[in-house]
């Protein structure tokens, strides 16, 4: 076996190069030729939210000429979240989109790049008017008073560090970060941690994130209301801190913790 390599290789470094003929692929858009589910089940999002993303960035991602064929800002978001949708090899998404894997490669950092410069400013924990649109929302779909977010932690699959390597490795046996989120009754993160290796529990996520302290600091506090309001849930924090405490003046509702755990269960 090894003989045969040896051969192959030598026959590789002896032969004429030769000048691969450029090939230009078809980079119309596939989302005209997907329903609404085939587009979800392929890209995690609907073609709505991909349109508004797209609109998004389109600015940092259109080339200025079109001198070479430049991928369209549609495909490149598009091969950007199938890639993180699924996790594949870049070779794999391209060929889905008719992308070569080197620029795959570079279409996926671009966009990351972009959505972090651009959509940075939509993740912000309500206050004011909305704050209270959000404790209705929950109100409504479980008789939760005063309820600001769910807060839960998931576990992002990462290539193993170079350094402090065992502080990554998950209770699940894997190397991760362990990322905080909360959302909204819509589903909408309000708000995100993700600097937390693998190893760590979701409670001293918590303890030590700025949206604990600013709780604690009375922050997000109805001030219609004396009473402790049961701000922030989730089932897994037994920390026993007052924004964690359900209000003792609301009946029991074994319904709204199912219901709640739905909700973070169905976003995380």
């Amino acid at each position: 076996m090894a003989a045969i390599v040896r051969r192959r290789r030598r026959r590789r470094q002896n032969a004429v190069p030769m000048r691969r003929p450029r090939v230009f692929r078809d980079l119309s858009n596939p989302l005209e030729s997907l329903d609404e589910e085939e587009v979800y089940q392929r890209y995690r999002f609907s073609t709505e939210t991909i349109l508004f993303i797209v609109d998004g960035v389109n600015n940092i991602l259109e080339t200025d000429t079109a001198r070479n064929r430049p991928i369209p800002p549609l495909i490149q978001v598009l091969l950007f979240l199938r890639f993180v949708a699924t996790g594949a090899h870049l070779r794999l998404v391209g060929d889905s989109l008719n992308v070569s894997e080197s620029s795959a490669g570079r279409v996926v950092k671009s966009v990351a790049r972009a959505i972090i410069e651009v959509f940075t400013h939509l993740i912000k924990f309500p206050v004011g008017d909305m704050a209270s649109k959000v404790r209705e929302g929950f109100r409504r779909i479980a008789g939760f008073p005063k309820v600001l977010g769910c807060v839960d932690g998931t576990q992002i699959r990462i290539s193993t560090p170079s350094a402090n390597e065992a502080d990554f490795v998950n209770r699940k046996g894997f190397h991760s970060l362990n990322v905080q989120m909360v959302c909204d009754p819509n589903f909408r993160i309000t708000s995100l941690c993700a600097r937390w290796p693998g190893s760590c529990h979701d409670s001293r996520i918590w303890r030590t994130s700025s949206l604990c302290q600013q709780f604690e600091n009375g922050m997000h506090d109805d001030r219609q209301d004396t009473q402790v309001s049961y701000n922030i849930c989730d089932l897994n924090i037994r920390d026993c801190q007052p924004q964690l405490l359900q209000d003792p003046a609301a009946p029991a509702r074994n319904d709204g913790v199912l219901k709640r755990a739905a909700i973070t269960n169905g976003f995380f």
